[in-house]
């Protein structure tokens, strides 16, 4: 399941300057991966306080857009941001001058897809970003 299809992804992605790792052959893959992300670390409430759920079929432009910018962010971090890191977990203090940051970890959901979710009303989870703490709070109406 995704909130964007790829048709709509290039289009988004045509017109949006650094872009251009979009032009893989994987592009559902990382729409799909971005959409359950999104699904996971955010969740969605009417003015009642009543969970909302989204479905490919009537996902507003807005969750899409964050949607695709979840799957570029994925798309150019090369890898799992859900996943710990080899270099800082197996304890390497440094290698060719480079030194490691063991408390490093990656955000699970990029800046601008929160941004888009929080300004559209999305709860999301303080684990979507490293180092953060809480939940930032908001309401959608549908």
């Amino acid at each position: 399941m995704s909130y964007a299809t790829i048709e709509f992804a290039d289009e988004y992605f045509r017109k949006r300057a650094f872009a251009t790792a979009w032009a893989g052959d994987e592009k559902e893959i990382y729409l799909e991966t971005a959409a359950q992300q999104i699904e996971d670390y955010c969740s969605f409430e009417d003015e009642y306080g009543d969970p909302v759920e989204y479905s490919e079929a009537d996902a507003p432009e807005w969750l899409k857009r964050a949607n695709c910018e979840q799957a570029l962010y994925l798309l150019n971090l090369g890898k799992d941001p859900t996943q710990t890191d080899r270099k800082t977990t197996l304890g390497i203090s440094s290698t060719d001058g480079t030194v490691f940051d063991k408390s490093f970890a990656a955000d699970v959901i990029c800046q601008n897809c929160r941004r888009i979710l929080e300004n559209h009303g999305g709860v999301i989870s303080g684990d979507a970003a490293a180092g953060s703490a809480g939940l930032s709070v908001g309401r959608i109406v549908k």
